[in-house]
């Protein structure tokens, strides 16, 4: 009767199912959310009744938000048979147990709104922030999340913004972050529209106005093409690249050991020198020039051909 031998052989296997009920494992990942792993987030399935009562008694606290750590599975194991009456059950567990605390995360997503709206209260335009940089703590427990700008003890250098920023969760304060980035302002300017070599004089054909980001402080860059159009480049300069006063150079009207006319207007007041100059400028450029009269060296404009005015 094969039937007879069917049923005594799951007999056999009934006690073997009991004993394994008896000795519960330790999972090999636990993961929690709060700030410690207690009894019941050790297991998978229901507790024996022997941990049942011990269900919220701390085990270990929990890792940082967002972190690991690792624990020797014998280790765990014997502290977990203190338990009252939790010796008989001859808890198992792997050779390491990974604890795992479950946060959230601060992307820089969420972040840099927070930097472009300081940004767009200190300069006019279209304004963008990059770069961003995030010091303190960006992985924060579960829970409702609070971000606070602190607007009062932002700094500004140049263009570049640091922000405090308050964080708490449900309420808690988790501390602060120090948010900091580049800002720049979409403008016009002028750009190489072909590749420059150096000493050659810029024609119209050869720049065009292109729409870029630039910083707020910047003056250097030119925005006209008609102060690009007539000077030299002092460097070979790529196609695309932003035109600086210091990539073009107005070709010189004004040669070290010229005879220059010093002439100087106030209202309708006019004097004019004579006098020697001592650098080589083009138009626009500052040299010094020695008085011919008093024999006194002045910081003088270029403003055509050996003709100067006085800075003042």
């Amino acid at each position: 009767m094969p039937w007879c031998l069917l049923l005594m052989g799951l007999l056999l296997l009934l006690p073997a199912a009991s004993g394994a009920q008896s000795a519960p494992a330790v999972r090999p990942r636990v993961e929690v959310t709060g700030s410690a792993v207690r009894v019941s987030d050790l297991f998978a399935g229901p507790l024996p009744a022997a941990l049942k009562r011990h269900g919220d008694t701390t085990v270990f606290n929990a890792p940082m938000p967002g972190k690991e750590r690792f624990v020797p599975g014998a280790f765990l194991a014997r502290k977990l048979s203190l338990l009252a009456g939790a010796k008989a059950l001859e808890i198992t567990a792997p050779n390491r147990v990974c604890l795992v605390r479950k946060g959230q995360r601060l992307s820089d997503k969420r972040l840099l709104p927070f930097l472009e709206a300081m940004a767009r209260t200190t300069w006019k335009g279209s304004v963008a922030v990059s770069e961003l940089r995030v010091t303190g703590r960006r992985t924060l427990p579960l829970g409702s999340l609070a971000l606070t700008p602190d607007t009062k003890r932002a700094r500004v250098r140049k263009n570049r913004i640091e922000l405090p920023v308050a964080v708490s969760v449900n309420g808690t304060s988790m501390g602060r972050l120090t948010l900091s980035g580049e800002a720049h302002i979409m403008k016009n300017v002028v750009v190489a529209s072909v590749s420059i070599p150096k000493g050659e004089t810029l024609s119209a054909d050869q720049i065009t106005l292109a729409s870029r980001p630039v910083s707020p402080s910047g003056t250097d860059i030119l925005t006209d093409p008609a102060l690009a159009v007539g000077r030299e480049a002092t460097r070979p300069i790529a196609s695309g690249t932003e035109l600086t006063s210091r990539l073009v150079k107005a070709p010189p009207l004004v040669k070290r050991g010229d005879g220059v006319r010093i002439r100087y207007t106030q209202g309708g007041l006019l004097i004019t020198a004579t006098g020697i100059a001592r650098e080589t400028g083009g138009l626009g450029d500052f040299i010094k020039v020695k008085n011919s009269r008093s024999g006194k060296g002045i910081t003088c404009r270029v403003i055509g051909q050996c003709r100067v005015e006085p800075f003042l």
